[in-house]
């Protein structure tokens, strides 16, 4: 094989890789020239891209947050839903009664949509990171500049992330709170039980839904103290599900069938014919 055939055969089998990486940048928007050019330089070293495909550690590390970002919103989504699904059974066990709880479970949706945004803004602040432009412009409107410029940025930035960090901390201990006082409104399943004993596991299974989803939204933020409140939550309603699900038992009639006495069925019996054998004997 001759070095032009070779050389063919290496820049045909790269135009998926550089097409592919073009692809995908321009969908996350960005500049056409610099995404077009590192699509070429990617093209020509393809077998590194394809052993880092095939070897599972394919993908930049901003595609790798993107992911995880997507996974977080997909367990905050879920997490919100539970909630509803778990306020609607609780309407039907009559468990809603008053204005109060109604809004329990409201202000848990919204603990649950604050501290997931809270918690992904925190991921990215760097109390030692360079200050953004609009962190310094109040500082340059006060005649600010130079190193004094960037100090007082610098300050202005450590400000802004204690305050997100102290934010985010708030945020949490308040889901923890909310979450449990959702647990809390079914403390009357004993009352729902006596009137409809599905309706009651019902709130029950949602609930465990609910905390389920909590736990997983937490640990994908890492956040190991929250999680484990989830976690106990959970527990807790898993023993009472189990205690429902006893007493359901308990209370069922033996057997499945009703008993009926037997009968033989003689509607179509008739007498029994003579035969020729029988009147010889």
């Amino acid at each position: 094989m001759r070095l032009s055939e070779l050389a063919i055969i290496y820049l045909a089998t790269a135009a998926p890789f550089g097409v592919a990486f073009f692809i995908r940048r321009q969908e996350r928007g960005g500049g056409r020239a610099l995404a077009l050019a590192r699509a070429a330089g990617l093209a020509l070293v393809w077998p590194v891209a394809a052993a880092r495909l095939l070897s599972g550690r394919g993908g930049t590390a901003e595609e790798s947050e993107l992911r995880d970002g997507r996974r977080v919103e997909r367990a905050r989504r879920e997490t919100v839903n539970s909630l509803r699904d778990a306020e609607e059974a609780m309407r039907r066990a009559g468990l809603l009664g008053d204005e109060a709880s109604r809004h329990a479970l409201f202000a848990a949706r919204e603990c649950v949509e604050r501290y997931a945004g809270l918690a992904l803004a925190c991921a990215d602040a760097r109390p030692s990171a360079a200050p953004t432009e609009r962190e310094m412009e109040l500082c340059r409107l006060a005649g600010r500049a130079g190193e004094d410029l960037l100090v007082a940025g610098r300050c202005f930035h450590r400000r802004n992330v204690t305050r997100l960090v102290a934010h985010r901390e708030r945020a949490r201990a308040e889901l923890s709170k909310a979450l449990a006082a959702v647990r809390g409104l079914a403390d009357g399943l004993a009352d729902a039980t006596r009137r409809d004993e599905e309706a009651a596991r019902a709130v029950s299974r949602a609930l465990l839904q609910t905390f389920a989803r909590a736990v997983e939204l937490l640990s994908l933020l890492e956040d190991r103290e929250a999680a484990l409140g989830a976690a106990r939550l959970l527990d807790a309603e898993c023993a009472r599900l189990r205690r429902l699900e006893a007493g359901a038992r308990a209370h069922a009639p033996e057997g499945g069938e009703p008993c009926t006495t037997p009968a033989a069925h003689r509607a179509f019996a008739t007498r029994t014919l003579p035969t020729t054998t029988s009147t010889r004997a």
